[in-house]
């Protein structure tokens, strides 16, 4: 490796590290806080319609974070990502480097929580009498990729796009809410009526959670959720690129 490769690495790790540390800093329950808002959020969703609604679902609190925890990564880092760029003017008018490293680091920063998340849906696994095999391990890194390179197409326009259009931000939130119901996260897909299930599945995330779900909860691969969510990866990220690429060149003079 060149030694502008090699910088280009440690400028890398350096935005990723600040990612991190700036997300908990001078907190005192650290990355627990992340953790918290899906717990708490999953705890509302079980009272609701497992309690009060009685919903008939086995082990429903598995299945819900099962799900869960993999959307908070995609949404909140298209949150985050929205206005990386914005506001990290100073910055980006200061230093030379490729901006998409702010989106990388982004990303990266938010996928501690999933990370930090397995074990809890490891010790749910257990308490169910669901225990965890060969398909976790096997199943979870491509899984991680996937929605890495969904979420970095995705980001690579919200992002771009938000500093000539500031609207974005807003329509991103909207659109987020939407998204989510929209995907099968705290309802099953067969509780859908067969005629709509066709534009449920036109959701960009739909199979890659429904990928997860059968990780955690049936501790099985889905080889063709996987294969859609790959052509949907590789789509998302070809035009994320286009759109950034194209709008990339102006950049300085909007900022």
């Amino acid at each position: 490796m060149d030694r502008r490769n090699r910088q280009k690495l440690d400028l890398l790790k350096l935005l990723i590290k600040k990612a991190i540390t700036l997300k908990y800093k001078r907190t005192y329950l650290g990355i627990f806080w992340s953790l918290l808002n899906p717990l708490m959020t999953a705890l509302i969703y079980f009272f609701a319609f497992k309690v009060i609604m009685r919903f008939q679902m086995e082990h429903y609190s598995l299945y819900l974070l099962s799900a869960l925890f993999p959307w908070v990564w995609f949404s909140s880092s298209i949150t985050l990502c929205t206005n990386v760029l914005t506001s990290n003017v100073s910055l980006i008018r200061k230093v030379i480097f490729p901006k998409h490293y702010l989106i990388i680091s982004s990303i990266i920063g938010q996928l501690i929580t999933l990370v930090c998340a397995i074990p809890i849906l490891l010790g749910l696994a257990y308490y169910y009498g669901k225990t965890p095999g060969m398909s976790w391990i096997i199943g979870i890194p491509p899984l991680i990729i996937l929605q890495f390179f969904i979420i970095y197409g995705v980001a690579l326009a919200i992002s771009i796009v938000n500093v000539y259009f500031r609207d974005m931000q807003h329509i991103v939130s909207v659109g987020l809410n939407l998204l989510f119901w929209m995907t099968p996260i705290i309802y099953p897909l067969e509780m859908i009526p067969e005629k709509y299930k066709t534009y449920l599945l036109l959701n960009p995330v739909a199979y890659l959670i429904l990928s997860w779900r059968d990780v955690f909860l049936h501790n099985t691969l889905n080889w063709k959720g996987l294969f859609v969510s790959l052509v949907i990866a590789v789509i998302v990220l070809s035009l994320g690129i286009v759109v950034y690429r194209r709008l990339e060149k102006g950049l300085d003079e909007v900022l």
